[in-house]
Order: structure tokens, then sequence, then C-alpha cells
């Protein structure tokens, strides 16, 4: 009978010492990650934290990874078809996380891009400016003047001339 009360409190005492372990490791993690993200706030974001997360990452790798911003005929419902989500979806992550309606989000990458082939050396002597226009994705001559102008403050001819003097 001695053996059997020893063996009951030995098993009992290893459930208890298992549920401490456990209780101690959940404990831990909670901590870790909050104090991961009181020390990196800006590391990484936890797609749980807002659901327009994980597809304003996406967004953000169609078109810096896959440039897709310099296809002339890309739309919101072409770009929502290509990231897998609806229209209205899309456009509601743009506006309300970027503050700017598809079309102004979609030329600051195009003039972002010219701005980076006139800043170059060489390449943007060797293309006349409607050129670059085109190849940044845009359908007009127009249109990428205008863009141009809304987003710098200032025309391409005058953003060239600036570059030279500085």
């Amino acid at each position: 009978m001695g053996n059997n009360n020893l063996l009951i409190l030995l098993i009992l005492l290893v459930i208890l010492l298992a549920s401490a372990l456990t209780v101690f490791v959940v404990l831990f993690i909670r901590r870790d990650k909050a104090l991961r993200k009181y020390l990196f706030p800006d590391h990484h974001i936890n797609a749980n934290d807002n659901p327009d997360t994980r597809l304003l990452q996406d967004i953000k790798t169609k078109m810096e990874d896959e440039r897709v911003f310099t296809d002339c005929s890309l739309t919101l419902d072409k770009l929502a078809k290509l990231l897998g989500t609806n229209r209205s979806t899309l456009s509601k992550a743009i506006n309300t996380n970027m503050g700017v309606n598809f079309s102004t989000f979609l030329n600051s990458y195009r003039i972002k891009e010219a701005i980076r082939i006139f800043n170059s050396d060489t390449a943007h002597k060797s293309y006349k400016i409607e050129s670059i226009g085109q190849m940044c994705g845009f359908n007009t001559r127009q249109a990428f003047h205008r863009a141009f102008k809304q987003e710098t403050g200032m025309n391409t001819r005058q953003y060239l001339k600036k570059q030279k003097k500085g």
C-alpha cells in the first residue's frame, strides 16, 4: 500500500510540474511577443492586426518587385484580379491606408520611376521625355505631364533644368 501511495504522489508531482511548465511557456511566449512588439513596432506587422495588411504587402510586391505599374493598361480591376481580390476591397485598402485614390497611387509609382530614369546619368538622354512617360506606364504625353506636375510641383523640363543645376 505504501508503494501505491508513493506512486500516486509521484504521478501528481509530475502532472503538477508539467502544468507549471506549460503555464510558464505560455506566459513566456506572450511576454516575448509583447516585448518584440514594444521594442520593434515596425519590424513585423501581424496580419491579424489589420485585415488590409496582407493585401497592402501584396500590393507593394506587385508594384515594387513585379513593377506592374509600367503596364499602361493597368486598371483597378486588373490589379485586383492579379491580387486575388475584388475591386471594392482593393480600392478601400488603398483609400483608407494610403489616403489617395487608385489613379493617384498608380501615378505616384510611375512618376517615381520617371524620376529614377531622369536621375540616371545617361538613360534619359537617349529617350524623348514622352518615351520615358510611356516606359513608366502612361498612355499619353498629356497624362504623363499632368501627373508629373501634380506629383513634383514642376513640369518635366523644369525638373531636368533643376537637376542639371543641382
